[in-house]
């Protein structure tokens, strides 16, 4: 049995969860381009591709954490700043663009099935 593991060097990369993510996102906005739901393909394309950047830079500061290049109070720091921008964003988004809050959570909920099964399958 091999085990595979994270390059140490390069916390950019995707992994096969973002990949999957970004996939199910893209999937999920064509079937709705398709179907002529345009402002239902923009709030799912939003929710996907936030909800990826936010596991991407837990990913990248959970790298930093078990590297100990950064402090434990530097880490909390980063992921209350984090949040903080998500939200921002997300928040500007909904109040100064017309983006569909049913598409949003659409596509973060693809993103979070995405995660459960990516976990629930392993290292297989």
């Amino acid at each position: 049995m091999t085990t595979t593991t994270m390059s140490q060097n390069n916390y950019f990369e995707f992994s096969r969860i973002e990949k999957s993510a970004l996939i199910v996102t893209l999937i999920i906005i064509s079937i709705n381009v398709l179907l002529g739901y345009r402002d239902m393909a923009l709030g799912v394309a939003t929710g996907g591709l936030l909800f990826t950047a936010n596991v991407v830079a837990i990913r990248f500061i959970v790298n930093l954490l078990l590297d100990q290049k950064q402090t434990k109070a530097f880490s909390v720091f980063a992921i209350i700043l984090k949040m903080i921008l998500l939200v921002a964003l997300a928040v500007g988004l909904f109040v100064f663009t017309k983006i569909n809050i049913y598409g949003f959570f659409i596509g973060v909920t693809g993103v979070v099935i995405v995660l459960i099964g990516e976990s629930l399958r392993g290292n297989k």
